[in-house]
């Protein structure tokens, strides 16, 4: 090939680049701007980061089942961080047994330009939560040993307003190795599972929530308080949970939402290890 031929070859294919780009970056502005709408109408629902989460979480789970796994968690390193800058999110604390790979895995989901630290005490991590509505916490999965059962803490009445909002990672994963914290409340959101706690003392939760026609799977237990979820969306006023705590389950509240596809690898953990 010519020089000349060479040159123009070269100018076309950069010409095909620009254009690409420009396209890449044209849609980015548009999901932007839909991002900022649907933030919008989350506003009224819950917190807002803690429901974008949510959302992102469901909409990367149901996305998993149908589209290629390594284009969309390509996609999903340049959109969530979107979501998540726009949503207001301004720091993410770390704890967990291994500090090196809870670390990179907070960083494979939020990146390298949200501040994030790494605290020893999963206590100091829900505490930096509980305090400002900005920052979201990464611990480890509830069902792991050890610094794992950081969770009965949310039973204290000062991390009441927290949530568990997701799990991380959640395609290409057995199950989820980290956990994610934020403030609440939580909206009614659909294609999630809810997440409760409550004292069990006499070993009754199947039974009422049977008698209500739900399904509880328990994921774990620190002596009577008890980690579980049902497999469908339930608010945090409903009527339900005023009887299930009539019936006998003190302290039963809403600690969470996990997309259906994070919630049943979770329970497929608890089944191979439990």
């Amino acid at each position: 090939m010519s020089e000349d031929k060479q040159g123009v070859s070269l100018e076309m294919l950069e010409t095909r680049l620009n254009t690409a780009e420009a396209n890449v970056v044209s849609a980015l502005k548009a999901r932007s701007v839909a991002s900022r709408h649907l933030l919008m109408a989350l506003q009224g629902e819950g917190n807002t980061i803690a429901m974008t989460v949510v959302s992102s979480l469901s909409r990367l789970a149901r996305q998993a089942k149908a589209t290629d796994q390594s284009q969309l968690l390509l996609r999903w390193g340049v959109e969530f961080l979107i979501d998540m800058h726009v949503s207001g999110l301004e720091q993410v604390c770390v704890s967990g047994a291994e500090p090196i790979r809870i670390f990179d895995q907070a960083r494979s989901m939020f990146g390298h330009q949200i501040p994030m630290q790494f605290e020893k005490d999963p206590r100091d991590t829900l505490q930096s939560c509980a305090d400002k509505d900005s920052c979201v916490g990464v611990l480890g999965w509830m069902t792991q040993a050890g610094s794992g059962q950081w969770w009965p803490m949310l039973n204290e009445s000062k991390y009441h307003d927290l949530r568990i909002i997701g799990g991380w990672p959640i395609v290409l994963a057995d199950a989820p190795y980290a956990a994610i914290v934020a403030r609440g409340p939580l909206a009614d959101t659909p294609n999630t599972r809810t997440l409760l706690m409550a004292h069990d003392d006499h070993l009754r939760l199947k039974k009422i929530f049977g008698e209500l026609g739900l399904y509880p799977h328990e994921l774990s237990r620190a002596r009577s308080l008890v980690l579980f979820e049902i497999s469908e969306s339930m608010a945090e006023s409903d009527p339900r949970l005023t009887a299930a705590r009539e019936a006998g389950l003190d302290g039963l509240r809403v600690v969470g939402s996990l997309p259906a596809f994070v919630a049943q690898a979770a329970n497929d953990d608890a089944v191979r290890h439990g």
